[in-house]
């Protein structure tokens, strides 16, 4: 009997994904590329690359980029954007982390966003150790521990909650919550540091909405036909918990260098 793929989590998340998300500190992205000596005679592999959020960047100084993730919407998604910024030395490709092997080649650097915590995370860092060439490491982009939650995110979250029920962690993500233990298990990648990079972000409540639908746990479909009555109650208690309607945060970037130890 054949086995249907189990759907993807962020089919319904992608077109919001790139514009709404908390973006990535630049001084984080600088560091990836520093940390790792990317240049153009560099490959950086990207596993669960989304909408090409962390591929984009460094393709404009590296040799080459292959962005690979198994939901075909975000591939899309990361297409349309490496042709909008004129990028075509990123090739995509549809499949798990777990799936990736020798037939991509070596490279200098593999990098995650928020990915690793959907994958197997010991098969997955043995996996790409046989694809990094010597010198060469992990790149692991997150947010920051010390984050303070969004002012406006308490709101956003408790009335979602009143539509959809309390979210629990998402089935299909990793039990381990951070990174650090999964990587001090490798035998490859155990010698890793960790800097974190802020960056400043203003919301507005079209910008908080998209947020909310770019996550997985509360998608647009997920409301059904009152979606539009949730957006008004949403618009709403922002407007009292801010009469602007503009939030100013100070978010982090938590980037994790792991170089491949040495055979």
């Amino acid at each position: 009997m054949d086995e249907s793929p189990a759907p993807s989590p962020f089919a319904d998340a992608a077109a919001f994904y790139d514009r709404f998300r908390a973006p990535y500190a630049p001084g984080a992205l600088e560091h990836v590329i520093a940390a790792l000596g990317l240049d153009e005679g560099a490959r950086v592999l990207d596993l669960g690359c989304g909408p090409g959020t962390i591929a984009i960047p460094p393709s404009r100084v590296v040799g080459e980029v292959v962005a690979v993730d198994p939901d075909a919407a975000m591939l899309a998604e990361g297409r349309r954007l490496a042709v909008e910024h004129g990028r075509a030395n990123i090739r995509w490709i549809q499949a798990r982390a777990e799936d990736v092997g020798m037939e991509l080649g070596r490279f200098r650097a593999v990098t995650f966003g928020q990915s690793l915590h959907w994958t197997d995370r010991d098969r997955v860092l043995r996996q790409v150790a046989d694809l990094v060439e010597p010198g060469g490491g992990l790149a692991i982009l997150d947010e920051g521990r010390r984050r303070a939650p969004e002012s406006w995110f308490a709101v956003a979250a408790q009335l979602a909650a009143t539509y959809l029920g309390r979210r629990q962690r998402h089935p299909m993500k990793h039990p381990e919550i951070d990174h650090e233990p999964s990587l001090r298990r490798s035998s490859h990648f155990s010698q890793f540091e960790v800097r974190e990079f802020p960056v400043e972000i203003t919301r507005d409540l079209t910008s908080i909405l998209g947020c909310v639908y770019s996550s997985v746990q509360t998608t647009r479909p997920m409301f059904g036909d009152r979606a539009a009555t949730f957006e008004a109650e949403l618009s709403l208690a922002l407007r009292r918990l801010n009469p602007s309607g503009v939030f100013r945060e100070s978010l982090q970037t938590a980037v994790f260098i792991a170089p491949k130890a040495a055979a």
